[in-house]
């Protein structure tokens, strides 16, 4: 009884910590893709897409099994369409409205679209970790963030989501059904 209690208690066939640091660099690649070719017109907005699809990939390699379901990566890159319509909104409002759009894409959308579309994660998990990504990935910009954040504005950013996709990807592996 023992045994097959700790193997139904073990659901996930990856290392939490290995599919914690795939994402983390998959979407920090990305990330930095997105953030220092900010010039472009086209290749932003496609690593901004990309950047939804980022920690599934990431906690898809981490199994050794990339590319066998795409359609959650599809809901990343659907659930990240609002955020990439907000980064080329002109005008001074610039910010505010970015970064709404891009809370409500990574706390509503994304983890909605991707829940629907992903058998093995529900809704509601990726809904929490998709938060405590964002506050994690929140507390240590602002940990290092020094007297002057705005000097490193573009690896702020790269910091950021690299902490919110280690974190969807560690929960991805922690609680896949």
């Amino acid at each position: 009884m023992i045994p097959l209690t700790a193997m139904s208690a073990s659901k996930s066939d990856s290392n939490l910590w290995i599919a914690s640091l795939a994402a983390a660099i998959v979407t920090a690649v990305v990330a930095a893709v997105m953030v220092y070719t900010a010039g472009m017109s086209v290749v932003p907005a496609l690593f901004g897409l990309l950047l939804g699809a980022a920690p599934l990939i990431g906690y898809d390699l981490a199994r050794g099994s990339f590319g066998s379901n795409w359609k959650p990566v599809i809901g990343g890159i659907i659930g990240f369409i609002l955020f990439v319509a907000a980064l080329f909104l002109p005008g001074p409002t610039f910010g505010i409205v970015a970064a709404v759009a891009g809370l409500l894409s990574t706390l509503l959308i994304w983890p909605i679209v991707v829940g629907v579309m992903s058998p093995a994660h529900s809704v509601g998990k990726l809904w929490l970790a998709s938060l405590l990504g964002l506050i994690i990935g929140l507390v240590v910009v602002s940990a290092v963030a020094g007297q002057d954040p705005n000097s490193w504005l573009k690896t702020a950013g790269v910091l950021f989501f690299a902490c919110w996709g280690g974190t969807v990807g560690a929960a991805l592996s922690a609680w896949s059904k």
